[in-house]
């Protein structure tokens, strides 16, 4: 079986050295990652291919964001085409400053480096709902573009929680309900969004979603059973991957809108297997067809480069 993980984050010496060079502190507490140890993690899943991404701020790269942001990109690329069957890449943006990450984007969708392009919910509290995305927006919709797009890793949490366990999921959740509110994913439906970790709450409200899209934070408004409908159908395009929390995602999203993800390295060697048998397990209600594509289909379909490293073609 083939199997696509779109969710893996490298650490890349170059941009820790950049960190270092700045007196910046740099977080020692993860996991060790290097090709070859990730190699090995994917053999735990029988991984095919896994898509990197570093989503990331880099608002502390100051003047330098641009040549940081290049560097880092082109550390991704070195590592695709080293092993250009087994690994893909999400460009990273310079981000927050919009303008030079619409510049970015363009370069590096039209460069057929990258696989699409990975960035954070929110930038300095500002959320890619915001008026001055709009322009790389349209710039990523002109282009088809997949934008994966990870939530903000919260590390202080309330009762006595690690952050990353549920304050992840909610700024997803956050996100989607911004993006749909300001009418992002109708404006701009060309762009394949995918939400990591099953999408947060987001398919499990999208009735509370769809409502607040209409209402707008005014309980006053009345709506209807077709406008709340006509709304929820705007997130029937997004996609979500499998990363740690599977769960009822089966029952409430169509197959064909999931894609398997692993969040390597920090799903440690005990987990990774559970992942893969949680995902890719034909049960009852699941069909070998629908097992195929959450394995590798979805990925391969908006992926058109991955496929091609692969000798696969799966039609739009």
């Amino acid at each position: 079986m083939t199997l696509i993980d779109v969710h893996h984050h490298p650490t890349l010496p170059g941009l820790i050295a950049q960190q270092e060079r700045r007196g910046l502190p740099v977080f020692r507490g993860g996991p060790a990652w290097t090709p070859e140890l990730a190699l090995e993690q994917m053999s735990l899943t029988g991984t095919t291919m896994s898509v990197l991404s570093v989503p990331a701020d880099l608002s502390w790269a100051g003047s330098d964001i641009a040549a940081v942001t290049d560097g880092l990109n082109d550390e991704l690329a070195d590592i695709v085409r080293e092993a250009p069957s087994r690994f893909g890449a999400f460009a990273t943006l310079p981000l927050p400053d919009p303008d030079l990450a619409t510049a970015h984007a363009v370069a590096a969708l039209d460069s057929g480096r990258f696989e699409g392009v990975a960035m954070l919910t929110s930038y300095r509290g500002a959320y890619l709902a915001q008026p001055e995305y709009a322009g790389l927006l349209q710039e990523l919709d002109a282009r088809d573009a997949v934008v994966f797009m990870h939530p903000i890793l919260v590390f202080d949490a309330p009762a006595g929680l690690p952050g990353p366990l549920l304050e992840g999921t909610f700024d997803t959740t956050r996100a989607v309900t911004a993006l749909a509110a300001a009418d992002v994913f109708q404006r701009f439906p060309r762009i394949r969004f995918i939400f990591p970790h099953t999408g947060g709450m987001v398919p499990y409200i999208k009735w509370r979603i769809a409502m607040h899209a209409l209402q707008g934070g005014d309980w006053n408004v009345r709506v209807t059973a077709d406008g709340l409908e006509a709304e929820i159908r705007k997130l029937d395009g997004l996609y979500y991957d499998t990363t740690l929390n599977l769960g009822p995602l089966l029952q409430l999203e169509r197959t064909d809108r999931i894609l398997f993800g692993t969040d390597i390295p920090w799903a440690n060697d005990s987990i990774l297997p559970l992942e893969h048998d949680y995902a890719t397990r034909v049960r009852d209600g699941w069909t070998a067809e629908q097992a195929a594509a959450v394995s590798s289909e979805n990925a391969l379909r908006i992926l058109p480069h991955a496929g091609r490293r692969l000798g696969v073609e799966v039609s739009r």
